[in-house]
């Protein structure tokens, strides 16, 4: 007798399958902290490969060698800035700290919030506030906590930089081995594609690092103009922030306001208008004109994508939004070109073409 339904085996190969799915995302998941160190590893093993790469074929040395001098170089120059900007942000902190019982002095002179005081007991508040969290910092189970977390972000830095030396070493023997498996067509689309990501992710490490530095320039020129103390460490500060697209001004932000505040209020206030002058200038002309010519995304699609990268993943999402949308615009071209035969007889452009600027 025949039965309609699907088959014991069918009903099986579905449940084994659905197991499998399962079994892969839950395995994702676990290992989400190893597979974030991997795609940082591989994001500075593409970035250090142009200078591996001239020291490996202008100066003859084994890749190996190259990348481990690119190592040295790269520890040099920290070590340079270090003992650049450590001292004076040091010496700016120590002040800083002696500083906070004047500020705290002219907090409580203000009207406002001597009114605060007066109806809320704001002042008894953060006063009780401020020693729990100084006898939390003091306590056993912070320190524990701080030594834990210097421990696995030095396994992390360890780790990365270990998967970023391999990958360095080992890219061009994996792409080589990749464009292999395909041949004719087929293999110039995937080298065109290689070369293309290749490109996306390298300019966006220089994208992001002139953002950084027109922030905290722009942030120390008008600190220093105004006579705002500590305006380096503020403007170091500032500067770092804006690696964060589209609130890392703001948040760079916030400290050098509180401090112009407590110099003056005129003080505060054109630190204010600073700040939001220069987020839309950094949003709107700095941080899309700069991706347009390195990541050659449209600068709608990199406001789109920092957008939905923050609500989806917070701040890491908001980092690894444009590369992953430049990624995808070269994935999705090289797709529309291979359906799209007007394409490859040299018609129209795609919506997205014509969005994407030309290299």
């Amino acid at each position: 007798m025949r039965s309609d339904g699907p088959s014991t085996r069918a009903v099986l190969r579905v449940l084994a399958v659905f197991g499998f799915v399962l079994a892969g995302l839950w395995l994702l998941w676990v290992s989400r902290g190893v597979i974030t160190w991997l795609a940082i590893g591989a994001f500075l093993a593409v970035a250090i490969n142009p200078l591996v790469t001239v020291l490996h074929r202008r100066l003859r040395l084994r890749r190996a060698g190259a990348i481990l001098v690119v190592y040295l170089l790269l520890t040099a120059v920290m070590a340079g800035a270090a003992l650049l900007f450590v001292p004076p942000l040091i010496d700016a902190g120590e002040q800083a700290t002696q500083d906070v019982p004047v500020y705290v002095d002219r907090l409580a002179e203000s009207s406002v919030v001597q009114d605060l005081d007066e109806e809320y007991g704001v002042l008894e508040r953060l006063e009780a506030e401020a020693t729990s969290a100084l006898e939390g910092i003091a306590g056993p189970d912070t320190a524990f906590e701080l030594a834990s977390r210097v421990i696995n972000g030095l396994l992390a830095l360890v780790s990365i930089a270990v998967i970023c030396f391999l990958l360095s070493l080992y890219g061009p023997k994996l792409r080589t081995w990749v464009l292999d498996l395909a041949e004719g067509e087929a293999h110039q689309r995937l080298e065109r594609v290689c070369d293309r990501v290749y490109r996306v992710i390298s300019g966006y490490v220089l994208g992001i690092l002139l953002v950084a530095t027109t922030g905290g320039f722009a942030a120390w020129l008008f600190l220093t103009a105004l006579g705002v103390p500590f305006a380096l460490l503020l403007a170091f500060w500032a500067g770092l922030a804006s690696l964060i697209p589209l609130v890392g001004a703001t948040v760079g932000g916030v400290p050098y306001i509180a401090v112009a505040f407590f110099q003056s209020w005129q003080a505060g206030v054109a630190a204010i208008v600073f700040l939001i002058v220069y987020q839309q200038v950094e949003n709107n002309v700095f941080q899309p004109v700069i991706h347009r010519f390195t990541v050659q995304l449209n600068p709608l699609w990199i406001i789109l994508a920092v957008l939905v990268g923050a609500n989806v993943l917070g701040i890491f999402g908001a980092l690894i939004a444009i590369p992953v949308a430049g990624i995808a615009q070269v994935l999705i071209q090289e797709w529309w070109s291979t359906r799209t035969p007007a394409r490859r007889a040299g018609g129209p452009l795609t919506p997205i073409d014509e969005a994407a600027p030309g290299p």
